[in-house]
C-alpha cells in the first residue's frame, strides 16, 4: 500500500509539471493551490471559456485566481463567508481585474447561518464533522461557531446580467446541496457545474454523492 502511494504521487508530481506554464504560475500568482490549476487548467484543456464564474466556498482565493488568470475574458464572483478567510481573499484579489470578492455564504434561504470554524479553514462548514472526518483528519478540529450573512443564488443573481457560458464552482464542505436547493431558478442560467465532494460523508447531514446525482438530474 506504501509503495502504492509513492507510486501515485510521484505520477501525480509529473503529471503536474508538464502542465502548460505550471512553474510560471507557480512563481508568479499571489496564491497558487495545486488542486485548483489542475481542475482550471483542464477544463481550459477541454475547452471551456466560461465568461462567468460562480466561486461558491472561496477560502483565500486559490480557485479564484486560478479561474481569473486560466479564463482572463471571464468574470470571477467569489464567496468566502469566514472573516479571516475573506481578508485574505480580498487582499489577494485586490490588483486582479477581472475577479469580485463577496462576504457571504450561500444556501437555501436568505438570512443568517451559524459556521463552524475549523482550525484547519478547508473544512470549516455550516455542517459539524462527522466522525469520519475526525478519524481521516485528526488535526482538523472545530474551535468556534460564528453567525455569518447568508443567500441564495436566486437572490444573488435574480437582478445581475450573467455572461454565458456560465460555471458554478462549489466547495462548501459537505453543503452543496443547500446551495443548489436555492438556485432552482439560476441553474437554468448555468452551463457547467464544478462540485467537490467525497465518496464518505465527512460532515453530518451531508448529501451522498449517488443523492446529488439525483438532485441534479432533477
Amino acid at each position: 500500500m506504501m509503495r502504492y502511494r509513492i507510486r501515485a504521487r510521484a505520477e501525480q508530481a509529473i503529471s503536474l509539471m508538464c502542465e502548460p506554464g505550471f512553474f510560471r504560475d507557480l512563481t508568479t500568482w499571489p496564491t497558487f493551490s495545486i488542486t485548483s490549476f489542475l481542475a482550471v487548467s483542464r477544463l481550459a484543456g477541454w475547452g471551456l471559456r466560461p465568461r462567468t464564474v460562480i466561486d461558491v466556498g472561496a477560502n483565500i482565493g486559490q480557485f479564484a485566481v486560478s479561474a481569473a488568470k486560466c479564463f482572463p475574458d471571464a468574470l470571477v464572483h467569489s464567496y468566502e463567508p469566514v472573516p479571516e478567510c475573506y481578508v485574505q481573499l480580498k487582499q489577494i484579489c485586490a490588483k486582479i481585474k477581472n475577479v469580485e470578492t463577496h462576504p457571504l455564504a450561500l444556501g437555501e434561504t436568505d438570512g443568517e447561518l451559524q459556521f463552524n470554524v475549523n482550525s484547519h479553514p478547508h473544512s470549516s462548514s455550516a455542517l459539524p464533522l462527522s466522525e469520519v472526518h475526525k478519524k481521516a483528519f485528526p488535526f482538523a478540529k472545530e474551535v468556534g461557531k460564528i453567525v455569518v450573512k447568508v443567500r441564495t443564488l436566486d437572490q444573488e443573481y435574480s437582478n445581475k446580467t450573467l455572461l454565458s457560458p456560465v460555471l458554478l464552482k462549489l466547495d462548501v464542505q459537505g453543503y452543496e446541496a443547500n446551495v443548489l436547493t436555492g438556485a432552482k431558478n439560476l441553474l437554468a442560467r448555468i452551463d457547467y457545474i464544478l462540485i467537490e465532494m467525497s465518496f464518505e460523508s465527512l460532515y453530518l447531514g451531508e448529501t451522498s454523492f449517488r443523492d446529488m446525482l439525483g438532485l441534479l438530474n432533477g
